[in-house]
């Protein structure tokens, strides 16, 4: 009976481990990552150009990114 349930207490602390790992990944990328924006005047800023996003739509080398705009 032992040898039964020592593969599901192995899974469920592979399991527990795997949501403690990406928890720590997600709170390294939301630092890095996800910061506001503060503009003030006179910054110089890029502006992404959405309706070229998408594939197709903007050749190999276009830029994405116009600009510079002065706030």
């Amino acid at each position: 009976m032992d040898t039964l349930h020592k593969p599901q207490e192995e899974q469920m602390k592979a399991k527990e481990k795997f949501t403690l790992h990406q928890n720590r990944i997600k709170i390294c990328f939301d630092k890095n990552s996800a910061r506001s924006a503060n503009f003030n005047v006179g910054d110089l800023v890029l502006k992404w150009d959405k309706p070229h996003e998408d594939k197709g739509q903007h050749t190999k080398f276009q830029s994405l990114w116009t600009g510079p705009y002065t706030v």
